[in-house]
């Protein structure tokens, strides 16, 4: 079990939202601790989804946020639902295939192709409605960074920049990364 952290000279509204998301008092959050925070602000996702989140941000590998991850956590929500609203330019809660795209390559996906956004986007659109809400946007968000994170890890073992050959364990391997 972890220490408590030690809280900050003053309370800020980034260690009142950590006390109140670390239900057991461990000084960690964990993936349902963190999933009931999401769903108290309007953001369902499943546990899958949130432990995703934790994993893309918990650089000890621990399956937990520490108060200083879960300060990135908000940071990422923060950055991704403000680019949703910006790119949400018909104000309906959703985002349409051209305006994923825009975001996407507002975020530094720009390298992706419309083939591979349309595919992305029917992946995290289960009621096929051909736009994205903010918990889909997200969720893709993340399969995306996941996704870039594990290419470029074997990107970096090739001698050809942007490109990849993998045998079958690989692509498993690289696949269940992504989720």
């Amino acid at each position: 079990m972890a220490s408590y952290p030690s809280p900050p000279s003053y309370m800020t509204p980034e260690w009142a939202q950590f006390l109140e998301a670390d239900i057991d008092r461990n000084g960690q959050v964990d993936g349902t601790e963190l999933q009931n925070m999401l769903a108290a602000g309007g953001l369902m996702f499943s546990l899958q989804t949130v432990m995703q989140i934790i994993r893309l941000h918990n650089s000890r590998d621990s399956g937990t946020l520490d108060f200083a991850e879960f300060k990135q956590v908000q940071q990422f929500l923060s950055n991704v639902q403000a680019s949703f609203q910006y790119f949400n330019q018909s104000k309906s809660g959703r985002l349409d295939k051209s305006e994923v795209l825009r975001a996407l390559n507002h975020a530094g996906f720009g390298h992706i192709d419309e083939g591979a956004v349309k595919a992305a986007c029917q992946a995290f659109d289960p009621d096929r409605t051909n736009s994205l809400s903010l918990d889909q946007y997200i969720a893709m968000t993340l399969f995306l960074l996941n996704s870039k994170r594990v290419f470029e890890a074997f990107d970096a073992t090739t001698p050809e920049n942007g490109l990849i050959k993998v045998d079958f364990n690989q692509f498993v391997y690289a696949a269940a990364k992504t989720r």
